[in-house]
């Protein structure tokens, strides 16, 4: 694997940058359904867009964000803070072979246990399921259902908490 390489924010800005059509659905889930209920934490999760090393694969002058669902959100945003922009942002690029889903599965999970109880998480548990095919199951888990326990365990609830929840966001 290459080394990794140090980039503004400002600069990936100006570069073509897009979401890696494998984990398209899995920034859909960040965009839609945790981003919009997460405002108050977005200066933290700023902070860790760019401590965190993101991963790219270059393919026909494109860059491809393969990881680091807020980076793609403060690289697109018009109004972005100067001193946001000057940020660097420790970047890899691997070849496309070298994707692994589970990487960018449980940096979304982290994000969904860390928040969880500002998120609809049926419907996020929903979307995963639609999302996660029996060999992504097999591959992630070993199993061939995402069943709901799973989910329950994987951001840090009880199946209990996660039936009690009313659709929607708990207060």
């Amino acid at each position: 694997m290459k080394s990794l390489k140090s980039l503004s924010i400002a600069k990936l800005q100006t570069t073509s940058v897009l979401v890696f059509q494998g984990i398209f659905d899995l920034f859909n889930i960040y965009t839609c359904c945790i981003r919009p209920f997460i405002t108050e934490a977005f200066k933290l999760e700023h902070s860790a867009a760019w401590t965190r090393p993101t991963l790219f694969i270059k393919e026909d002058k494109k860059q491809f964000m393969v990881n680091n669902f807020e980076l793609f959100h403060l690289i697109k945003s018009p109004d972005v803070d100067f001193n946001v922009l000057r940020q660097q942002v420790s970047v890899r690029y691997i070849p496309k072979d070298d994707f692994k889903f589970d990487l960018c599965f449980y940096e979304l999970i982290e994000l969904i246990a860390q928040h969880n109880k500002k998120l609809d998480i049926k419907l996020i548990y929903s979307h995963l399921k639609n999302i996660l095919d029996k060999q992504m199951t097999q591959q992630l888990f070993g199993k061939n259902i995402f069943a709901v326990t799973k989910f329950c365990e994987l951001i840090d609830i009880t199946e209990q908490t996660y039936h009690a929840r009313r659709s929607g966001v708990s207060i």
